[in-house]
């Protein structure tokens, strides 16, 4: 039996990329609509999801990279080095 898509716990680096697609085309089409100038904070739960992802992805699942990659600890149990390694792949 395969599984439905909809009760799927996992996921894999390209459908959480297409995700942060997503979360960023709101931000994306204020730019291109009305302007840089005129962006509203609409968009700021879409932006703070992608970089929840993007986080996730890097810091606790491995996928961006092998020197930043499985070490699953909050950004206040790693070195300030290490952190910034994980905001470069971020």
């Amino acid at each position: 039996m395969v599984p439905n898509e909809s009760d799927m716990v996992s996921q894999n680096k390209d459908k959480i990329l297409a995700e942060i697609d997503v979360a960023m085309g709101g931000h994306v089409a204020e730019k291109l609509i009305i302007g840089k100038d005129e962006i509203s904070s609409g968009c700021g739960s879409d932006l703070q999801g992608a970089t929840q992802m993007a986080s996730r992805a890097v810091r606790y699942f491995g996928m961006f990279g092998d020197t930043v990659s499985y070490i699953s600890k909050n950004k206040d149990e790693t070195s300030d080095k290490h952190n910034g390694e994980i905001d470069v792949k971020i």
